[in-house]
């Protein structure tokens, strides 16, 4: 990979300022379980992430902010940067990994990276894109119920279940269609539909084809548009949002920084992208990306299909989840 020691000429840092607005309910869960206040008393909930903060009007004090973290965010993203890409799968339980195909086995040497790798990192590789923890909205916070969620059945009790399989390898990916929520016993406190939740995506040394595949995993592909997942409860129709692109911030290698002042410090020169000019970029990168096939334009017109947005007034399938 380009790494991360200093800026390289013909390669893109800077950063994404994006918005998710949730288009159904959003969990991050803590995996704690605590009683929550409501209106009516106290009820026992799987309650959303926290981090402790600052508060901004007085450093010496700190509150607790309801937030997407960063680190879910990223799991998500590479998620769907795996599949749109020749990339190996990084995160999967032993017993699923005897059902991959060999050559999506993790990466092992940092200077032969798949592009998820590359873009996320990998064992001994710091990865080139980093996003900030999202900081939700007050009031945005409600108490919802939710079906119980089961594990799939393993075969045998080992490995993958048998309809997951096809002659002892897997059949691909799992990704889980947009729907409408359903109900259940089982309380969770979660981020209510239709708010709007700020955050920063930061690149480092990416080329044009590496910003056209990640701009195409957020579901922002001026051609295959489509909402995506974060979060818990995807079966049962929770986590989907729409990805909104506000600007894009650029430096361009060496040639983004100048040099000022007795100690040379660095000074950035930043190109701002709004409007059309960023929709302009956005179609120059994914083509790049498709001419260079490092983005697989067959896999995103499927990502696309089973992402589609009119599935989001689809009725919750029935029974066991």
């Amino acid at each position: 990979g380009a790494g991360q020691d200093r800026l390289h000429g013909g390669k893109w840092s800077g950063w994404f300022d994006i918005e998710f607005h949730t288009l159904m309910p959003v969990q991050v869960a803590t995996g704690i379980t605590d009683f929550v206040r409501t209106r009516s008393g106290e009820r026992l909930a799987l309650t959303q992430a926290m981090v402790k903060r600052r508060l901004l009007d007085d450093p010496r004090r700190s509150g607790i902010a309801v937030v997407l973290p960063g680190s879910s965010l990223k799991g998500a993203l590479r998620s769907l940067v795996e599949a749109l890409s020749r990339s190996c799968v990084l995160v999967v339980g032993g017993l699923t990994r005897s059902a991959l195909p060999r050559h999506l086995t993790r990466c092992a040497n940092p200077d032969n990276l798949c592009p998820a790798c590359r873009l996320f990192g990998s064992q001994d590789y710091q990865g080139q894109v980093s996003i900030a923890d999202a900081s939700v909205p007050s009031g945005s916070r409600v108490i919802m119920g939710t079906p119980l969620l089961w594990a799939p059945a393993r075969s045998q009790g080992r490995g993958l279940p048998s309809r997951y399989l096809e002659r002892g390898r897997a059949r691909g990916r799992k990704f889980y269609k947009h729907h409408r929520v359903a109900s259940g016993p089982d309380p969770r406190v979660v981020i209510k539909q239709g708010v709007t939740i700020p955050t920063r995506i930061t690149f480092t040394n990416l080329t044009s084809a590496e910003l056209g595949l990640l701009v195409s995993a957020l579901g922002c592909h001026p051609q295959y548009s489509f909402p995506i997942k974060l979060g818990a409860g995807k079966p049962i129709g929770m986590g989907s949002v729409e990805v909104n692109m506000q600007r894009v911030v650029l430096l361009s290698g060496s040639e983004g920084v100048q040099r000022a002042g007795r100690l040379g410090k660095a000074i950035s020169k930043a190109e701002c992208l709004e409007g059309e000019a960023l929709k302009e970029r956005l179609v120059e990168w994914t083509q790049q990306a498709e001419q260079e096939e490092l983005l697989l334009t067959e896999q995103l017109e499927e990502l696309a299909q089973i992402f589609e947005r009119s599935s989001l007034n689809t009725p919750a399938p029935e029974g066991m989840y």
